[in-house]
Order: structure tokens, then C-alpha cells, then sequence
């Protein structure tokens, strides 16, 4: 009896041991395969990306690595623009985009200890500087006289000087509000005499007129105009704008040219000239 459990005992652990054996060959024979299909379908021995070692990477490794790089690297394009306080030309700055596919071709592509560098593209700015010093030519000018309390004036003079610099490409659409708002405190509004009362921006209609005029005499498409509920004094009927936190003003650029708005308000008075190339 006691030989015969012996026997079993022996044979349970050899069958473990076989057992334990079998599942270390699959697992060697597995990697041992995953490593074939690395030498074969991966990169090449030796190749970098920048400096990185990316050797025996598969397509979809390399992809996930560059976009990992590209990340740091990738920029929009930054238009130049007009500071309105210096009243300077600030230049444009270019973007970078990183070629995802084409790296990552390139890397699948290389010859053994390669080194590969990201495929960069160069994206560049719709507005440059060059382009606002080709704006030089007045194409139309239209002006408004009026008066009313200080708020009244220092809204005109904020709003005009938003206005002020405003460039345009052909089929760009100027929205006053979005230009010279939101109008807040904070954004240098006063209080002054609107429609029915008193309200933060009182009196900047005036300044919408004046752009809406201008933007006429230089044969823009008129998008969005809305007449007062009233009359004002400072143009004859029919020719006047109204804008309110809900209502606007939009024209737009239907030349082939860029055009740029330059504008300024003082004592009541508002002026805006439309410039083009």
C-alpha cells in the first residue's frame, strides 16, 4: 500500500513538473515569436527619433512616441497685429506642426543606427506685417457729430479706439459687438443716456452708425443693421444703427483686398476711414 502511494505521490509531481516545463516552453515560444515579429516588422537595430532610441518599435508604438514629442512641439500661427496703445505694428510669428504619418514612414523606413528627425511643417500666418503696411490706400471716410454728457463722450472715445487697427480679409464679417465689447466697466464703458434710460456704453450707437456709413461709401455688404426706435440727430433717417447686448452690427469685407478699419472719437465727434491695399 505504502509503495503504491509513493508511486502516485511521484506521479503527481512529475505531472507538475511537466505541466510547469510545457507552459515555460509556450511562454519562451511566444516571446521568442514576438521577438522574430519585432526583427522583421519593427524599426531597424540602432535607429533613433531625436535622440530617443525607438529600435524594434512597431508602427503603432512609433505613432504614439511622435505624437508624444509632437505635443511639446506643435503651435498655432499668431497673425501680427496692431497695438492700439503704441499704436505699433506687432509681426507675426509662425506655427509648427509636427507630420505625424510622414515621421512615423520615415522611421519605419530607416536603415539600421539612423537617426531620424520629426518631419516639420511651417504653418504661416493669415495677417502678416507686410500686409498692414500695404493697407494704404483710404477707400471711404464718414463722420458723426453729437453731443451729451462726459459718459456719453468717453463711450464713444472707448469704443472707437476698439474699433481702431481692425483688419479684415476678403470675406471676413466685422461684428461691432464682438470688436468693441463686451461693454463693462472693467472695459473703460461709463454710464450715459440710452434708449428708455440710462446704461453702461450709452451713446455707442453713434460709433455703429458711423462704421455702418463707411462701410457703405466703400461698397461692403451690409450682414446685420437694425434702424433706432427713434430718430437720432446725427445722420438723416434711414441711416443710422442701433446695437444693443443682443442686436448687432456686421458688414462684410467684399473687396478681394484686405481692408483695415481706423477710426477715433472726441468732444462728441466720431470719425472712421476704411483703408484698403
Amino acid at each position: 500500500m505504502r509503495i503504491k502511494l509513493n508511486l502516485f505521490n511521484v506521479i503527481k509531481l512529475t505531472s507538475v513538473l511537466l505541466i510547469i516545463l510545457l507552459l515555460t516552453a509556450i511562454a519562451f515560444t511566444f516571446n521568442l515569436g514576438a521577438r522574430i515579429y519585432r526583427h522583421f516588422y519593427g524599426v531597424k537595430a540602432g535607429v533613433t527619433l531625436e535622440g530617443v532610441p525607438v529600435e524594434n518599435l512597431l508602427p503603432t508604438e512609433v505613432r504614439a512616441e511622435v505624437e508624444k514629442m509632437a505635443k511639446a512641439i506643435n503651435r498655432a500661427p499668431v497673425n501680427a497685429r496692431f497695438d492700439k496703445e503704441n499704436m505699433e505694428i506687432i509681426p507675426e510669428e509662425n506655427g509648427l506642426t509636427v507630420d505625424v504619418t510622414a515621421t512615423v514612414e520615415a522611421v519605419m523606413s530607416a536603415q539600421p543606427q539612423e537617426k531620424v528627425k520629426l518631419k516639420i511643417i511651417i504653418l504661416e500666418p493669415e495677417i502678416t506685417a507686410e500686409i498692414f503696411r500695404s493697407i494704404d490706400k483710404k477707400i471711404a471716410e464718414f463722420s458723426t457729430s453729437g453731443g451729451g454728457s462726459q459718459g456719453r463722450t468717453d463711450n464713444l472715445y472707448v469704443a472707437a479706439k476698439y474699433m481702431n487697427g481692425t483688419v479684415l480679409a476678403p470675406g471676413d464679417v466685422f461684428s461691432f459687438n464682438k470688436v468693441t465689447g463686451p461693454r463693462t466697466f472693467e472695459r473703460g464703458y461709463s454710464m450715459a443716456p440710452v434708449v428708455g434710460g440710462m446704461g453702461i456704453g450709452g451713446g455707442v450707437c453713434q460709433v455703429a452708425t458711423t462704421i455702418y456709413n463707411a462701410a457703405m461709401i466703400a461698397g461692403m455688404e451690409i450682414v446685420e443693421r437694425h434702424p433706432h426706435s427713434i430718430r437720432v440727430y446725427y445722420v438723416p433717417p434711414g441711416r443710422d444703427a442701433t446695437i444693443t447686448n443682443y442686436i448687432d452690427f456686421k458688414f462684410r469685407n467684399s473687396s478681394d483686398k484686405f481692408i483695415q478699419i481706423r477710426s477715433g472719437a472726441g468732444g462728441g465727434y466720431v470719425w472712421v476711414q476704411i483703408w484698403s491695399q
